[in-house]
């Protein structure tokens, strides 16, 4: 898959090395891995609460990691074949920790064929909301 061109798009509130491994296996499907953070609004409305950090943040942190190449802030929620060809990009990569998740995830690029569309698995035991769980019980 050398040359493809990767799009996935992620909160990344509290960077972790779950998000570290997607980026690396994202990365790994091609040369290039464009990542979106996700702005603050849709944060809120997706998770039912704000984001630790602000999208500016998140960004600067993510745009840090070795197998991301660029980091955009203003990526739809619903990826369609249009939005890839216009920005150059062949596969959309993406995680889903359950089957709710993967359905929501499914929906919001079902204009995809199955061969632009790979999920990768999550990191078992690693999440924003396990750390959040860690933080909330070292007080």
């Amino acid at each position: 898959m050398a040359g493809q061109s990767i799009y996935a798009k992620v909160v990344g509130d509290i960077l972790h090395a779950g998000h570290v491994r997607f980026f690396r296996a994202a990365r790994e499907l091609g040369s290039h891995l464009t990542v979106c953070v996700v702005g603050d609004e849709r944060v809120a409305a997706y998770k039912g609460r704000p984001p630790l950090q602000t999208q500016a943040e998140r960004m600067e942190v993510i745009g840090a990691c070795r197998w991301v190449d660029a980091v955009i802030g203003d990526g739809p929620k619903v990826i369609d074949r249009a939005f890839m060809a216009r920005h150059g990009f062949d596969v959309y990569a993406f995680g889903a920790s359950d089957e709710r998740e993967l359905a929501v995830k499914l929906a919001d690029c079902a204009d995809l064929p199955e061969h632009m569309r790979v999920r990768i698995a999550y990191t078992p035991g690693v999440s924003s909301s396990a750390l959040w769980r860690r933080i909330a019980g070292s007080r």
